[in-house]
């Protein structure tokens, strides 16, 4: 089993409660990981059963750690990899229905929870949950008791599902920043194997037409937006790590792919990403200030980022794009997620107490426009009344807790960034991947921090003062 662990994370410190589980150590042993996936992800590419293979196997290490495993955050990187995960198998044809990632994230946590007899602090999600249930019922009125109607009542609620069983989860948890750096990079490793695919679609594809409109040879051959959301979730989580972390170490190679993940989503030419990491970066930047010292070296990393960006490679895409680079990026055009605010809002009003039922929104907006939401926040009204408007008040109340029960300041900037990238891709994509529920779960952990707020260089091989207190 010290296999499928190292597989999942490659720097944990030894910890108590897995006395077999050795550390792997090392950046040039993350550099191994890193290019074991970049040849997975072409392996995937070129054979479906070597996606689903792989989807399946790490769902059965997932089951196998949370029955297993004595303390609950050992399942941690494991979770963080499945969300990490999702996208690639969407996009490599993975035998596995499309919900697969949230279902096992759900079961693999719910078991772990249920294992361990650990739940307190669940009365809040669960009640989050189940205030979204009773129009589930107007769905199958609607539709009738059909397939279809079970897809709708699937696609809408599975994410939020996934969000109660995680703000459980994580709340169970206290994290110090050594093994949020190894979450960090589990999170990673298979969203870099995402970029290998739509890096290497991009540089064999005989045409490229740039338009206005985002592109799906520039992704892998799959749902730009998705895509581009994976993407910008890798370069957001790097750049947390590179600009909150202390010591002089381990931030090249962070920055390095976070450069690569971010100049890839702007290849996609899906904006929502980007949305994402620059207002989840800044909100972390400007709680950043309680920090002087560390205000300053994150401000300067972001310079430096931004400079490569501006300097060299946005003159790079203009080009290769013939022009359409920066006119895609300068158009503020919503499209048609206005109008489907719009709709939405009207159901709302029409429809205040338990709104039409998830999914049937599609079918009564009077705009001509039939398609799944894109905001939340819109969807969650229209289809769910007021149950919504509470579901989402219990949802900001839980991290404004968790952002004032924050030790300090990194901790504070840590918890902004996750809600943030979360709830600006609901804004824009709903709950399509499970990364929304993973980062809003993980923004009400507990922060174990030192007195001087470190977070070690990568040498996994020696545990520092930090580690032990945290596995003692």
């Amino acid at each position: 089993m010290n296999k499928a662990y190292r597989r999942f994370d490659s720097g944990l410190p030894k910890m108590k409660s897995h006395p077999r589980f050795k550390p792997m150590g090392s950046m040039a042993k993350r550099l191994l990981f890193v290019f074991f996936h970049v040849i997975l992800a072409l392996g995937m590419r070129q054979n479906e059963v070597v996606a689903t293979i792989h989807a399946l196997v790490v769902f059965g290490a997932g089951v196998y750690i949370a029955l297993t495993s004595k303390e609950i955050k050992d399942i941690i990187p494991l979770v963080g990899y499945i969300a990490g995960a999702e996208v690639l198998w969407r996009m490599t044809d993975a035998r596995i229905f499309w919900e697969f990632g949230k279902y096992a994230t759900i079961a693999i946590s719910f078991l772990a929870l249920i294992r361990l007899r650990n739940l307190k602090n669940a009365a809040a999600p669960i009640l989050y949950f189940l205030l979204l249930t009773p129009s589930a019922f107007l769905t199958l009125e609607f539709l009738g008791v059909t397939e279809r109607a079970r897809q709708l009542i699937s696609f809408n609620l599975s994410g939020p599902l996934a969000l109660a069983v995680l703000l459980i989860f994580f709340s169970q948890v206290e994290m110090d920043y050594a093994e949020l750096s190894n979450w960090v990079w589990a999170v990673v490793y298979p969203i870099l194997g995402t970029l290998t695919l739509a890096v290497y679609n991009t540089i064999t594809a005989t045409e490229i037409v740039f338009t206005g409109e985002s592109l799906s040879v520039t992704s892998g051959g799959f749902g730009p937006n998705q895509v581009s959301a994976a993407l910008s979730l890798g370069a957001f989580l790097l750049v947390m790590l590179a600009i909150t972390q202390e010591g002089k170490g381990g931030r090249f190679w962070p920055m390095l792919f976070a450069l690569a993940l971010l100049v890839q989503s702007f290849l996609t030419f899906s904006r929502g990403g980007i949305y994402n990491f620059g207002v989840a970066i800044a909100g972390a930047i400007l709680h950043l200030l309680g920090k002087p010292d560390r205000f300053i070296k994150s401000l300067f990393i972001m310079l430096i980022i931004g400079g490569i960006l501006v300097g060299f490679f946005f003159p790079q895409l203009e080009e290769f794009s013939g022009g359409m680079f920066s006119q895609r990026f300068l158009d503020t055009d919503l499209t048609n997620r206005g109008e489907l605010f719009r709709a939405d809002w009207q159901l709302f009003l029409e429809n205040p107490l338990l709104g039409v039922g998830p999914g049937i929104a599609s079918y009564r907006r009077q705009i001509g426009i039939y398609a799944a939401a894109h905001t939340e926040y819109s969807r969650i009204l229209a289809e769910h009344g007021m149950g919504g408007v509470f579901a989402l008040v219990i949802l900001l109340i839980l991290l404004a807790l968790a952002y004032f029960k924050a030790p300090d300041a990194t901790s504070r900037a840590w918890v902004v960034a996750l809600a943030a990238w979360s709830l600006v891709e609901m804004s824009h994509a709903a709950m399509r991947i499970v990364g929304i529920s993973l980062l809003l779960g993980m923004a009400v952990v507990g922060w174990k921090v030192s007195p001087k707020d470190e977070l070690p260089e990568d040498k996994s091989h020696k545990v520092g003062p930090l580690s032990k207190r945290a596995i003692s």
